[in-house]
């Protein structure tokens, strides 16, 4: 029971003793003065009775004829007259007394009263005694009338002060729900704050929690800015900003294993007279060099979607991308900057040359990289036009590079149903199955081959159909839910998070499925921080479903961490860049620990993504990582005999 019913409640308990108290008195009152009342009556109507019988000839049946007249006209219980010798001469009794009042009420305050008694005399002598009684029914009758109506007022007064109280209380107490709010919030590792109420009490509680909520979120905000520094030094180049050799070398390697990866693209940059300008211009200036070609070559690659570049070695840069681009365009477009920049130069130009090639699922880094390595050494001193180097057929040459055809296959594959959800478990330490990844799968051409989210995802986004693929893949998770007890975790795109038609569907599905927190849903790091508040919207709402809500392929967006410390996130899945060899790069353990310990603050669970083997995972599990997934999950672990 809450706390304003058990004070309204309290409140009309009390108004009602009072009440109670009160009506008891006056009621006691009432019969005082009633008794008292009878009494006088008693005696006055004997002895006006008695002087009336005495100045009369004492015949029975006058005397009897009197009696009867004054016993009919009012309201008496008997009146008797008794012979000296103590014989009952005439009598009338009310035998039948009728009464509202219930017998409990009159045995409560019964009415005790003497009958009057007076003296018929007859001339000197006397004739008898009279005794007479008067009934107490009709007394017992308006005192309980008056018991009545005060009663009822008592209740209706007792309402309406249960209403009145509870919309005054709900008044005074309404910082105590925020309180609770922010409590609960606080127990659910979710640091807010919020506005200090009015009341003393209440405002110095809400002071010393939001005092603890921004110490922590201080602390998280820090922790996290601390964590990027430490995985920019890791895992950054420190002249140009851009990634190193190694980072970039996995993030690509991961990329080109990924399930979801069907075709991307590869270009690489080598600045040939790198060691001259060095020689005569020196280290300092030669790097103030590098840094304008990182700079030039990030500020380029940010206008494309899913582009990554880092710095390989000294005067050698790579731009990937993840999803199937013009390579001959994009990879002009790059060179053009680079002209421009070298154009700009006023002590030495560079000289540089540009290759390029596209990547297919499956590819090897290290067989590709070395390919366009030997390729480059092989290349005059610098290339007029960007070389592609391999792989000359692509899914953009391809009859499917149409929008229209795939608009249309969209939709074949759509009218026919032919849409399906992938499982990949997500395995817990404690021998559990946290959940299954489901991602979309669709079949398009004849045949059993089901196309993963990598081929079509770019045509579904530039043919806004990516919000309706996603409403689709949660109606095949729902239906798999009611058929299992297992519990599935769906991608949401940036599209979707962001439409009020895929947030209606959610809320109108969940009313069907009886175990909401079988259902969860990731938000990829960049659509979640390119947007955060639809983000944060978002997670409101399908937390406040019951539902379970996290983000994935976490890599890059370190320094923003800290800012899940009020959304109640339920995991986080660490990309796969950052796991790859984990075993054998202490500087990496050290921030996934520091990762691990931050989000765990905030009540998320660490998942680390794309587990390759056994030391990957005995050294996760050292760093604190709580699940994982991948293809050692998926390939060699027996659920329940992890």
């Amino acid at each position: 029971m809450s706390l304003i019913k058990q004070i309204r409640i309290a409140i009309s308990v009390i108004i009602l003793m009072v009440a109670a108290g009160c009506l008891f008195l006056g009621v006691y009152d009432d019969h005082r003065f009633m008794a008292e009342q009878m009494q006088k009556k008693n005696n006055d109507n004997a002895n006006g009775l008695a002087i009336t019988l005495s100045n009369i000839q004492k015949d029975n049946v006058t005397v009897e004829l009197i009696v009867s007249a004054q016993f009919d006209m009012g309201n008496y219980r008997r009146i008797a007259i008794v012979s000296p010798e103590n014989k009952t001469m005439i009598e009338r009794v009310n035998r039948n007394p009728h009464s509202v009042a219930p017998k409990w009420f009159q045995s409560l305050f019964s009415i005790s009263i003497h009958p009057g008694v007076a003296n018929i005399q007859s001339g000197w002598q006397q004739y008898g005694t009279l005794i007479l009684e008067s009934e107490p029914s009709l007394a017992y009758d308006q005192l309980w009338e008056t018991s009545r109506h005060a009663v009822l007022w008592t209740l209706i007064v007792a309402l309406m002060s249960y209403v009145v109280s509870g919309v005054w209380l709900k008044r005074i107490l309404k910082p105590l729900e925020d309180v609770i709010g922010q409590a609960e919030a606080l127990g659910e590792r979710k640091y807010i704050t919020i506005k200090e109420p009015k009341t003393e009490e209440f405002r110095k509680l809400v002071r010393t929690m939001n005092i603890l909520s921004d110490r922590v979120k201080s602390m998280v905000t820090a922790e996290s800015e601390r964590l990027n520094v430490l995985n920019l030094q890791i895992n950054y180049d420190e002249v140009t900003g851009l990634m190193n050799q190694a980072h970039f070398s996995n993030t690509v390697a991961v990329a080109l294993k990924d399930d979801s990866f069907v075709e991307g693209m590869l270009i690489l940059v080598q600045l040939r007279n790198l060691s001259e300008i060095d020689k005569q211009l020196g280290y300092s200036v030669t790097n103030q060099l590098i840094k304008k070609v990182g700079d030039a070559i990030r500020q380029q690659a940010e206008h494309y979607a899913d582009v990554v570049s880092g710095r390989m070695s000294g005067g050698m840069f790579g731009i990937f991308s993840r999803q199937p681009l013009n390579d001959f365009a994009v990879a002009a477009e790059f060179k053009l900057v680079l002209e421009k920049l070298n154009a700009a130069q006023q002590l030495m130009q560079f000289q540089f040359v540009v290759a390029h090639t596209k990547t297919k699922k499956g590819d090897d880094f290290a067989d590709i990289h070395r390919v366009m390595q030997f390729i480059l050494d092989l290349s005059s001193d610098q290339a007029v036009v960007p070389m592609r180097v391999m792989n000359a057929n692509s899914i953009l040459t391809s009859r499917k590079n149409y929008l229209g055809q795939w608009k249309e296959q969209f939709l074949q594959a759509i009218e026919h149903k032919n849409i399906k959800l992938a499982r990949y478990p997500v395995m817990q330490r404690e021998q559990q199955l946290l959940h299954y990844e489901c991602p979309l799968r669709l079949h398009i051409d004849e045949g059993d081959q089901w196309l993963a989210a990598g081929a079509f995802i770019d045509w579904a986004s530039q043919l806004d159909m990516i919000k309706t693929l996603d409403g689709l893949a949660l109606d095949c998770a729902v239906d798999m839910l009611h058929k299992s007890d297992d519990s599935l975790s769906v991608n949401v795109s940036a599209a979707a998070m962001r439409s009020d038609e895929y947030r209606a569907k959610i809320q109108n599905l969940m009313q069907t499925i009886q175990q909401p927190a079988r259902l969860s849903f990731e938000v990829s790091e960049e659509a979640a921080f390119s947007d955060f508040l639809q983000f944060r919207e978002f997670v409101y709402l399908v937390k406040s479903l019951g539902c379970m809500v996290g983000m994935e392929h976490v890599a890059t967006r370190m320094a923003q961490l800290g800012d899940l410390h009020e959304l109640g996130l339920d995991f986080v899945k660490f990309d796969a860049s950052l796991i790859r060899d984990i075993h054998l790069r202490p500087q990496q353990q050290s921030l996934l620990r520091g990762l691990c310990m931050m989000v765990r603050t905030m009540g998320i669970m660490p998942i680390a993504e794309g587990v390759r083997d056994q030391k990957e995972l005995d050294s996760l599990n050292a760093v604190g990582i709580e699940a994982v997934t991948g293809p050692f999950v998926q390939e060699n672990l027996q659920f329940g005999t992890l």
